[in-house]
């Protein structure tokens, strides 16, 4: 996916807001977006979100969560099943026992959801996970909040969310040790139905219940932060400085502190020099956004490419993203789940090639010969990101 294309699906995505506005609140503060039936938020998962779900029964079934405030019973057991209809069944054996079902990683049931988490990702720079909650009317949630910032998005029926107007805490993901549990003293009223947008950062206190049967969609994800950015700085330094990958504690005996002490101040005030340093800072978020993109989950492969041609006109696959950039003597063409190494000579066709959603072969730009064109784009396709568009 492009820059260009992330946008847009993004702007779509979040309308009215204008896009800087949300970018500018995420990691801040609470906001929430009036959609209605007919926003193209409504349809993330189909027109019939319920059957979207219920068809991917043969993958999610047995990954079912769920929580309920005060159940009489346990929750059934999360188990196979055979159609969609036993998956419904199962899904109501939950609700009658007072419980909201959570069912997770549902990116992969709806192309529309993974167009949007994938735009995310490319703006990002970060993953993107989503998980569903299914609600009977009247469920109710305990206070807590979430170690990621929660889009959440109504699909049917209707929620009332209580959410904190305090700053967010913005906890990392990682519990704490006796931890206090979450208050919600000062708090705003949202009522959400299909089509509506809420934003709660992480670390924010709420509670929701649901005033009707209720079907809502939470994407999430982490924005950037200065601890990993600090984190890219010290990883990019790290692979030339020695004395950063050496042991930290030496023998058998207790840790000798005060060394320890010195040599990790000495290591901070050369991350601090090197951080300052022209283009420094750059490449260590490059390689820091070349690895996430080559952790997310492979593109499909083609095992055997089609004949292509100078002629032949190509796209990206959907979903595809990709990163670039120049490490030891070779570019690293980043795709999902995979760097691939190539020789710096066709930089300028390899940016094209990434900022182009659909071109032939022939419109490649740079000094390379039509065969090396050729070939680069049957690697490409092999690996999952081009596709024979015609």
């Amino acid at each position: 996916m492009t820059l260009e294309r992330a946008r847009t699906v993004l702007e779509e995505f979040f309308a009215p807001a204008s896009l800087d506005d949300i970018f500018d609140a995420f990691g801040k503060r609470s906001f929430d977006l009036h959609g209605g039936p007919d926003h193209p938020r409504r349809q993330l998962f189909g027109d019939d979100p319920k059957q979207t779900l219920l068809a991917g029964f043969a993958t999610h079934a047995a990954q079912l969560k769920s929580y309920g405030v005060t159940p009489a019973l346990p929750p059934p057991a999360a188990r196979a099943v055979a159609s969609a209809d036993e998956f419904g069944e199962l899904i109501k054996s939950y609700h009658e026992r007072d419980y909201t079902v959570r069912i997770p990683d549902v990116i992969p049931l709806s192309p529309q959801l993974q167009n949007v988490a994938r735009a995310l990702e490319t703006m990002l720079h970060q993953p993107v996970q989503a998980a569903m909650f299914w609600s009977k009317a009247e469920a109710k949630a305990i206070i807590h909040y979430d170690s990621r910032d929660n889009i959440a998005v109504q699909l049917e029926g209707k929620k009332r969310w209580f959410i904190s107007t305090e700053t967010a805490g913005l906890q990392n993901s990682w519990k704490q040790v006796g931890e206090a549990v979450p208050q919600l003293p000062n708090y705003s009223v949202v009522d959400a139905e299909p089509g509506d947008l809420i934003y709660i950062p992480r670390g924010t206190p709420h509670t929701v219940e649901s005033t009707s049967e209720s079907l809502h969609l939470a994407i999430l994800f982490v924005p950037t932060t200065l601890r990993e950015a600090i984190v890219a700085a010290l990883d990019y330094l790290s692979d030339f400085d020695r004395e950063l990958r050496e042991p930290a504690f030496t023998g058998a005996a207790e840790a000798d502190t005060a060394t320890l002490t010195e040599r990790i101040s000495q290591g901070l005030a050369r991350l601090s020099k090197h951080v300052r340093a022209d283009g420094f800072l750059e490449s260590a978020l490059n390689l820091r956004s070349s690895r996430m993109v080559s952790a997310l989950e492979p593109l499909p492969k083609k095992s055997i490419p089609p004949q292509v041609t100078r002629e032949t006109l190509v796209r990206h696959t959907p979903f595809a993203i990709t990163h670039l950039r120049m490490a030891q003597g070779s570019l690293d063409f980043t795709i999902p789940g995979e760097h691939i190494a190539i020789h710096p000579g066709v930089g300028r066709e390899l940016r094209f090639i990434a900022d182009t959603a659909e071109f032939r072969v022939s419109d490649i730009p740079g000094q390379a010969p039509d065969d090396v064109r050729v070939a680069l784009v049957s690697r490409l396709i092999s690996s999952g990101l081009l596709e024979v568009a015609e």
